[in-house]
């Protein structure tokens, strides 16, 4: 008794001597020489007799809504990390490009191996035409089968769900750097600002008026950022103020090739040989207390983001982790 098989090609029911699929024209072995062929055919399909072309349409909708969704969410990740510099954004682009067109050419490889006709050469080219900007459709084409055969639509949407969400949550959180990075609107780089060394020395209550860049006010036991001179070199003080501009230079001489700034109210600066400080600080207040150095001709504060520092009540200077930055009041 012949039972009715499946086309490998279409899946499609076959007549049971059907020496080729009437559908699609795959020769099937079927007849005088099944036995010898039978490997060539299947006796029960993987999903249904044959993909109806809108499950491939809605297929390749969730393929491109998590592949571009999960893309984006990992290329906006560094600014999300306060690491937002051109170089890393690249790097984490090239990175989730990369990673997400291995797994599309993969399953377009499973799609391809399925065909009469297919070759090494075949399976290579659908591979290696996922990483090509148009050809790439033809592997996309091939891969959203891929995710029907194997049955694995509802895995599929569940992923473009949380590839949306995810992209969504990161576009919010960053979307003021992302806005700086398409616009260019950053604040321009300044030259290193060397405070007037005669500034009138006033000491005042806690109140609410807002510290003065030329007077040196003192204001909760939190000093006006532009009020330290070089002469107090050595000296372990607390500023506050407003995060007004950041930068960052290259510097052969310098132990990882760069350094980075932030400014506090347009003048004093606090300077790192190996943290990219980002447009993620601008417009914070916030109070430091550090060690007062010298760079240039100007006061500076060191942060060394391997080894944060701070004082305690006997005027020690304790290096710990997670508390160099502090956000404060004294500038609104």
């Amino acid at each position: 008794m012949n039972m009715m098989k499946y086309c490998p090609e279409c899946y499609k029911e076959l007549p049971p001597n059907s020496a080729s699929c009437p559908f699609c024209g795959y020769r099937t072995g079927n007849g005088d020489s099944e036995e010898k062929e039978a490997p060539r055919i299947i006796k029960a399909p993987q999903v249904d007799s044959y993909i109806p072309p809108e499950q491939t349409v809605l297929s390749m909708m969730l393929l491109l809504i998590f592949f571009w969704g999960i893309n984006i969410a990992i290329t906006t990740l560094p600014i999300f990390l306060n690491a937002g510099t051109t170089k890393n954004i690249i790097i984490a682009a090239i990175v989730s490009q990369v990673l997400t067109r291995v797994m599309i050419g993969l399953w377009a490889v499973e799609e391809q191996s399925l065909k009469r006709d297919s070759t090494p050469n075949k399976k290579i080219g659908a591979f290696m035409l996922s990483f090509v900007p148009i050809g790439g459709i033809y592997s996309f084409l091939h891969a959203s089968r891929t995710i029907i055969r194997k049955d694995r639509l509802s895995n599929m949407t569940i992923s473009a769900v949380f590839a949306v969400l995810l992209m969504s949550v990161m576009l919010f959180a960053t979307k003021d750097g992302i806005n700086f990075i398409l616009t260019g609107e950053k604040p321009p780089v300044e030259e290193i600002a060397s405070p007037d060394p005669t500034m009138t020395v006033i000491a005042i209550e806690d109140t609410a008026i807002p510290p003065t860049p030329t007077l040196r006010i003192y204001q909760g036991g939190c000093r006006n950022p532009n009020s330290v001179t070089p002469d107090e070199e050595g000296d372990t003080i607390t500023v506050c103020g407003v995060v007004t501009n950041f930068g960052e230079f290259d510097c052969e001489s310098c132990p990882d090739g760069f350094y980075s700034f932030i400014k506090l109210d347009g003048g004093f600066q606090i300077v790192s040989y190996n943290y990219h400080f980002s447009f993620a600080f601008l417009d914070d207040c916030i109070a430091i207390k550090d060690e007062v150095e010298i760079l240039g001709d100007g006061a500076v504060f060191q942060y060394n983001n391997r080894e944060e520092c701070t004082v305690n009540d006997e005027d020690e200077l304790i290096c710990e982790k997670s508390n160099y930055f502090q956000e404060s009041d004294s500038c609104r």
